[in-house]
């Protein structure tokens, strides 16, 4: 079985969507991700720092036990982050390699176009059909895109 070729959305589809609803979409439904991701980053530091007992209790529902309830919160985090990954590696399956590079940078990360283009080493106004083409993949996958209302 020979290596499956991927390519970018072609523009005819990519017109098919409203690009800007479709994005803020994406941007909307990742947000949670990056949270998650922050706060298991945030109590991983905690648990390594000279201030590792928590005894306040900032990150748990109850001040009783502050150890089990961190424990609870990264359990909870981390399994909605496996579950997305998974589902991310999916989705990359069928990304150029500048899509996965938009899909870290863009979607995951929060980086903006110019530090993007940097990333793909290409300029600004070259990253705008790859990153329409990555977006439209992801809000295809997890049914996030906006159709465009079109007369036929």
């Amino acid at each position: 079985m020979g290596r499956r070729i991927v390519k970018l959305v072609p523009d005819d589809e990519i017109v098919l969507y409203n690009w800007e609803e479709t994005r803020l979409n994406v941007r909307s439904y990742f947000s949670k991700y990056r949270i998650y991701l922050s706060k298991v980053n945030m109590i991983k530091d905690r648990y390594t720092s000279s201030l590792g007992n928590d005894n306040m209790g900032i990150y748990s529902s109850t001040i009783s036990d502050p150890t089990a309830n961190k424990v609870e919160q990264m359990e909870k985090y981390n399994n909605y982050i496996d579950l997305m990954n998974k589902h991310l590696e999916i989705v990359k399956k069928n990304m150029t390699a500048d899509e996965k590079i938009i899909l870290k940078k863009s979607i995951l990360d929060n980086f903006n176009d110019e530090d993007l283009s940097e990333a793909l080493n290409i300029s600004r106004s070259h990253i705008y059909q790859r990153k329409k083409s990555c977006y439209i993949k992801v809000a295809r996958y997890f049914d996030l895109e906006v159709e465009k209302d079109i007369d036929l």
